[in-house]
């Protein structure tokens, strides 16, 4: 069922454009000691484009049904300046409180950790999310990390966001930066979306092989039918891994230009949402300089 009326926001946000593209002018021709106002205009309508960039990619993504990759890369063009919209699903990454141990030791080999063996960097990922203080093998609870004096300790809950990563045990900071564009905390079911999937990211699958992963890769460029009986063969075999599952969680990076020449960036993590009156729900959101975890 198509849900537009929720949309009709960015409407709002265009006109809000046009009156803030109004604004600055009279202020651009007003007396110079009229600067700082001139300033506080530019911001309204840096503010005003991020949020019409936020609203475009809901409505391409959650309304018109486009797919991320279409998405991808737009212009999109109003009266007081542009946005491009970069955006990928997060089920292109592995999540660190609902994927399975093994596709943490995927990724860990996948972005090619050292300061840890796949197996402890995964059983000590696992440990941090659990309820209890019962070690896994190779992992870590909360008297190893006060017998190593380390800045942070397991909440046993699920992360908050990539950056508690760098609290785990024995986990460097350059493994840390390898891994953070490979995991997530949004990726609802901790399956992989092959589409969504890189290529590092899809040979991260247990036992994914060249052939599977360009057979599973083609689905994406459009070159095989998703119903193809030996497809419908890979995705039952990795079916621990991997989904059918369409994505309703999105990473944007949205680049505004105003027509003065400024510009300025933002990240967000957005989702899917038919209880929210605009539509969707916006998980993240960061100015440029802080990324979306």
């Amino acid at each position: 069922m198509r849900r537009d009326n929720g949309f009709a926001t960015l409407a709002v946000l265009v006109v809000s454009g046009l009156l803030a593209g109004i604004v600055s002018m009279l202020v651009l021709l007003s007396r110079p000691a009229l600067v700082l106002t001139r300033l506080g205009a530019d911001d309204l309508v840096m503010e005003n484009l991020l949020e019409s960039g936020v609203t475009a990619s809901a409505y391409l993504l959650f309304i018109v049904d486009i797919d991320a990759a279409s998405v991808d890369g737009r212009i999109i063009r109003l009266p007081s300046g542009s946005v491009t919209l970069h955006v990928s699903a997060e089920t292109g990454r592995v999540d660190l409180n609902a994927s399975p141990p093994e596709l943490l030791e995927g990724v860990f080999k996948a972005a090619g950790g050292q300061s840890l063996s796949p197996k402890s960097f995964a059983a000590r990922v696992v440990d941090w999310r659990d309820e209890d203080d019962e070690k896994t093998t190779g992992g870590a609870e909360r008297a190893d990390y006060l017998a190593s004096d380390a800045n942070g300790l397991p909440a046993n809950v699920a992360f908050q966001s990539v950056s508690e990563l760098r609290f785990i045990r024995g986990l460097s900071e350059a493994d840390y930066l390898r891994l953070e564009a490979f995991v997530t905390v949004y990726n609802r079911t901790g399956l992989l979306y092959p589409a969504a999937l890189s290529r590092r990211v899809l040979m991260a699958v247990p036992e994914m092989s060249n052939v599977d992963a360009s057979a599973l890769a083609a689905v994406e460029a459009g070159g095989a039918e998703s119903d193809d009986g030996e497809l419908r063969g890979l995705f039952q075999r990795y079916e621990k891994f991997i989904t059918q599952e369409l994505p309703k969680v999105y990473r944007l990076n949205v680049i505004a230009r105003s027509e003065s020449g400024r510009t300025s960036a933002a990240h967000a993590i957005i989702a899917d949402a038919e209880d929210e009156a605009k539509g969707y729900a916006v998980y993240e959101w960061a100015p440029a300089g802080r990324v979306a975890r």
